[in-house]
């Protein structure tokens, strides 16, 4: 099995704690199977309800003397068809106590009417066909959560336990993922679904299958002091693991939670056909009892009520974005975070894209260091550089610190002689740089914009060599070091386009829409990878507040006098913009004002420096490593592993399938509501067929809306 491993087979033992195990869930209640569509008593009701139907059906099409026996128990049998209809009474009732006329008491008024009238079967074909229409929705949400259940992979109940949290270490022990604490140590075995987030404590070859989180199809390498994430597969080896977190605030289970409030969520066009229906139903209540006055004729009225009824226009889009949702997230590792977002990558117009570490792949390396400081030493110099930039998060800090002690594990524990110096008083300023003291000294690196701030000089020798690195004419990142008021050393740090940056950026061009870089690094370094990708439109030495700038007139919020050639780093409006987009977006009345209804402005970036951009835009997409996923700020959350850019071109074009699917499903239903209601109005539809009707097109649109589950994403499609 180690062998198959090595060579990538995908070898795996499945045992408890593995995928694939199955929970033993309790049956729970007689009400909860009930709605449970795969429930035995779910499906036996319905069996006993449509056999009650069949035969009283059967026995009153070949009677000739109703009143002998078995004959005459059809009305009976029609009467149970109706008891059955649990779901129906149930929600009918539901929705008189909270005042609201709802389709299932459009359903109940029709249902009482034909007993009104004395047409048992046409009361029982109505009682069936909701049954059996409830039925088949809850099958449908049932794909959709086992799609959801597929692309989580940790499907394990239970996890090997070595000891509890601050207990020695004992005998090993089957315990529940749920009642694992912060603290305790369990064993992970191949085959195994990591059960909560945790720390490698010790390591036999252990190597993990992150493809569900990053994208990612080799197995990584997990030594000592690793973090692993929940959900993740053990591809290869044995390790004891600390959990750092309990089931429910590790990763996949804030993964499913982000999922299910998405799933919760309404979209605009979901919220428009929710009001349309409340104004519609009411309507078509007036509208039938009008017909059936000015007829004569309750039953042509019963048959518009039902025939009218808004099953299928008011089912057009949940299933259809919950589909979405699942495809999403299992096939292109995309979080969306609620149906809003979703409609907005379908409606996408233009798209800011930051360029550290979303164009490229924020990967740093330091490839010249140029000492000013006559008695500086360069590694002494780095030692003090990398101890400040180990307190900020941003990809350039990272290759700073990497450059000196290689591997973070190797002054983690703050001891031996790779240990960093303690820092105090750290600070960041923006975007450009950071600093701290150390030893009484105050220690700094940034940009030139961070030595304009800083009020620190740039010498003439940092100009030079800066220039001589320019002329090269390859792309790169000057970052100055200084020490109290003075450079006493120039880095040259350079980075690497994404693999699948210019392939991504053609996909967005050929789907109409418009790019554009906003960096806050040099113009000439941002017009470099712009130049490699395909982007015309570039905007270098932006700070946050200009690119929430960018954004905001993009959206037409804000009105410069000058359009979009007003020098972006201007600081005055950044400071009033927030103010501004409040007072402009929403007027006094809660209408909006100055929009351009038909720019949807989107911000891709790393979730760094791109908050307020990220928060401005009508969708914010940012890239994470796994640990980030709910990023704050942004609509939209991209695993950063693989071609990440492409997936997220991906993933706009399933939005793009999902939004005209909708319209789909609208269009049909629309159409099939006039014609049923005009064959109603001139008494060419019976009872049976309008609820045959109502049915039925509420059947083809969520089979419709299923479709989405079984589209292919071949990364061909974006060629």
């Amino acid at each position: 099995m180690q062998a198959l491993n090595d060579q990538m087979l995908g070898s795996r033992v499945l045992q408890a704690g593995a995928a694939g195990s199955k929970p033993n869930e309790a049956p729970g209640s007689v009400l909860t199977q009930l709605s449970n569509a795969d429930s035995f008593v779910s499906r036996g009701v319905l069996l006993l309800q449509a056999t009650a139907f069949l035969v009283a059906l059967t026995l009153q099409s070949i009677t000739t003397n109703p009143q002998t026996f078995p004959f005459s128990s059809v009305p009976a049998l029609f009467l149970l068809t109706m008891l059955l209809a649990h779901a129906l009474l149930k929600r009918a009732l539901l929705s008189l106590r909270a005042g609201r006329i709802s389709v299932h008491v459009l359903m109940l008024f029709v249902l009482l009417g034909a007993l009104f009238l004395g047409e048992l079967r046409e009361a029982a074909t109505v009682a069936l066909l909701i049954s059996a229409s409830e039925w088949i929705l809850s099958r449908a949400h049932g794909a959709v959560e086992a799609a959801l259940q597929q692309s989580l992979v940790g499907a394990a109940t239970h996890a090997t336990r070595l000891a509890a949290a601050g207990a020695p270490r004992g005998s090993a022990v089957a315990v529940r993922i749920v009642d694992l604490p912060p603290g305790d140590v369990v064993l992970l075995r191949c085959g195994e679904v990591i059960p909560t987030d945790g720390r490698v404590l010790h390591s036999g070859g252990l190597m993990v299958d992150e493809a569900s989180v990053t994208g990612e199809a080799l197995p990584a390498d997990k030594p000592v002091g690793s973090l692993l994430l929940s959900g993740t597969l053990v591809a290869a080896g044995v390790a004891e693991v600390e959990c750092t977190a309990r089931a429910e605030d590790s990763f996949q289970g804030r993964m499913q939670s982000a999922v299910n409030e998405a799933r919760c969520s309404s979209s605009q066009t979901e919220e428009f056909i929710n009001r349309f229906a409340a104004v519609y139903t009411p309507f078509v209540v007036v509208g039938s009892t009008l017909l059936a006055l000015i007829t004569g004729d309750l039953s042509r009225g019963l048959t518009a009520l039902v025939a009218a009824c808004p099953c299928a226009i008011v089912g057009a889009a949940p299933v259809v974005q919950a589909c979405a949702f699942v495809r999403l997230l299992s096939d292109l590792q995309v979080l969306v975070k609620n149906a809003r977002a979703l409609e907005a990558l379908a409606q996408l117009t233009k798209l800011a894209v930051d360029k550290t570490g979303t164009l490229t792949r924020g990967c740093f390396e330091l490839s010249e260091a140029s000492v000013l400081a006559p008695d500086g030493s360069r590694e002494e110099l780095l030692k003090l550089l990398a101890a400040v930039e180990s307190r900020d998060s941003h990809p350039l800090a990272g290759c700073l610190v990497r450059s000196h002690v290689g591997c973070a594990a190797a002054y983690s524990d703050g001891k031996g002689p790779a240990a960093l110096p303690a820092v105090d008083n750290f600070t960041r300023v923006e975007s450009m740089g950071v600093w701290g003291i150390i030893g009484g000294k105050v220690i700094g690196a940034g940009s030139a914009g961070f030595l304009e701030a800083m009020a620190i000089d740039l010498p003439e020798e940092a100009v030079r060599q800066r220039q001589v690195w320019e002329a090269t004419g390859s792309a790169f990142t000057p970052v100055y070091m200084t020490v109290d008021d003075d450079v006493v050393m120039v880095l040259r740090l350079e980075d690497e386009v994404r693999a699948d940056a210019a392939a991504a950026v053609a996909c967005f061009q050929s789907l109409g829409i418009q790019l554009a870089v906003l960096s806050g690094d040099t113009q000439r370094a941002a017009d470099v990878v712009a130049a490699q990708v395909g982007i015309q439109e570039v905007l270098g030495k932006l700070k946050p507040l200009d690119k929430q700038a960018w954004v905001q007139r993009k959206q037409g919020l804000l009105d410069t006098g000058v359009g979009d050639e007003k020098e972006p780093s201007d600081p005055e409006p950044g400071l009033k913009f927030p103010l501004l987009r409040t007072l402009e977006r929403v007027g006094q009345d809660g209408s909006s004002t100055t929009r351009r209804p038909q720019e949807v402005v989107g911000m891709l970036g790393d979730g760094l420096n791109d908050g307020p951009a990220l928060a401005a835009a009508d969708v914010g997409i940012a890239i994470s490593s796994g640990l980030q996923l709910t990023t704050e700020a942004a609509d939209v959350v991209l695993g950063s592993g693989g071609s990440v850019l492409l997936r997220f071109a991906r993933a706009v074009r399933l939005a793009r399938r999902c939004r005209a699917l909708i319209t789909q499903n609208l269009v049909f239903a629309f159409t099939a509501k006039l014609l049923a209601l005009s064959l109603a109005a001139t008494g060419d539809l019976t009872l049976t067929l309008g609820m045959l009707c109502d049915t039925g097109s509420l059947l083809l649109v969520l089979l419709n809306s299923l479709r989405p589950l079984f589209w292919a994403l071949e990364e061909s499609r974006l060629q």
